[in-house]
């Protein structure tokens, strides 16, 4: 099935609000067990097979979290990531760990942080995108590189050398040929602007 930009996007902000809805629920006791599963099951389903083993989703929650307290703090700092921008790219390398998907194209969503404590508007993750036997599914996440960012004011994408994903290969080698962009929210950082502006 071919999916346009705009399909891709529709994805991702589902994804989105689910997590967000995801790591607020956890602290919610006016979520019933049922709506929990169903919300834990709707998550789950957002990720490839192979990648959703390591994404950090459980089904059970503390009670002992539970208290308005938290809930208001929690509430208070989290925050939707942001979607700033998508690209599609023909012809990417999978790494060995990515299997059953359509190795033609991918997807890039950049996306910025879950916590309101963060004071600029940029993105700080790459969400790549994949079809999975027919299906929009995610294949794995690089984060931005600090330490580039800190020093150099430049934007890379790495993935942790000690991660599940990173040791078994569910990483993607090379992006591909850069074919289409969508544009939905300019970041404030000028190195982030040029960034958004290419392509």
């Amino acid at each position: 099935m071919n999916y346009t930009l705009e399909d891709v996007k529709d994805f991702i902000l589902e994804f989105t609000d689910l997590e967000y809805q995801f790591n607020l629920g956890r602290f919610d006791n006016s979520i019933t067990d049922e709506e929990w599963y169903v919300l834990v099951a709707k998550l789950e389903n957002c990720y490839s097979e192979e990648f959703g083993y390591y994404a950090i989703i459980t089904a059970y929650r503390d009670e002992s979290l539970m208290t308005k307290e938290l809930y208001e703090n929690k509430k208070k700092n989290l925050k939707k990531r942001r979607l700033f921008l998508i690209r599609k790219y023909e012809n990417p390398k999978f790494g060995k760990g990515i299997y059953n998907a359509d190795s033609s194209v991918c997807f890039s969503g950049f996306l910025g942080a879950e916590s309101n404590n963060i004071r600029s508007e940029i993105y700080q993750s790459n969400l790549s995108v994949g079809i999975v036997n027919g299906e929009l599914k995610i294949i794995t996440e690089r984060d931005l590189n600090s330490e580039k960012r800190r020093n150099e004011e430049i934007i890379e994408w790495v993935y942790s050398e000690r991660s599940n994903v990173y040791t078994d290969d569910i990483i993607i080698k090379k992006d591909g040929t850069l074919v289409e962009t969508l544009r939905v929210f300019e970041p404030e950082h000028p190195t982030w602007i040029t960034d958004y502006n290419q392509g």
